[in-house]
């Protein structure tokens, strides 16, 4: 699941550098983002019930994993269902009046928002990082 979110990643910085519209970068990049996490929303509400189901027949060294767990799931469902469907809106506004959203009167909420998803998708892979590092790490009996 870690090595998935750096291919996220990856594929979110990818159209910046690769186009020149930003704006068209931006809605590929969060097309990808909202694609994938219903893949990444699946994989750690499977990490975090059985880590619950083993925490409850004895395996104790697994409470290390529900934090991570919960701020995964948390950074993933607010980024990408409230805020890049915000973002859409804005942008299908800003075009409605025959204009780019970071030339219109939205331009410094769409920025902010952007700021926050970015600061997002860097809580997802950190996330992701230490349940990788700490699933790793322990030595179940």
């Amino acid at each position: 699941m870690s090595g998935a979110m750096i291919a996220q990643a990856i594929c979110c910085i990818a159209p910046y550098l690769l186009m020149e519209d930003s704006q068209v970068a931006g809605m590929l990049a969060h097309l990808v983002i909202q694609h994938l996490s219903y893949y990444f929303l699946g994989c750690t509400f499977l990490i975090l019930s059985l880590s619950n189901i083993l925490i409850k027949r004895g395996v104790s060294q697994l409470k290390i994993v529900r934090l991570p767990s919960l701020a995964l799931i948390f950074s993933i469902a607010i980024a990408s269902f409230l805020i890049i469907p915000r973002m859409d809106y804005l942008r299908e506004t800003a075009l409605q009046d025959g204009m780019p959203v970071m030339l219109s009167p939205f331009a410094n909420y769409f920025a902010i928002l952007n700021s926050i998803t970015l600061f997002l998708l860097c809580a997802q892979l950190i996330s992701s990082s230490v349940i990788a590092w700490r699933l790793s790490g322990n030595q179940l009996p």
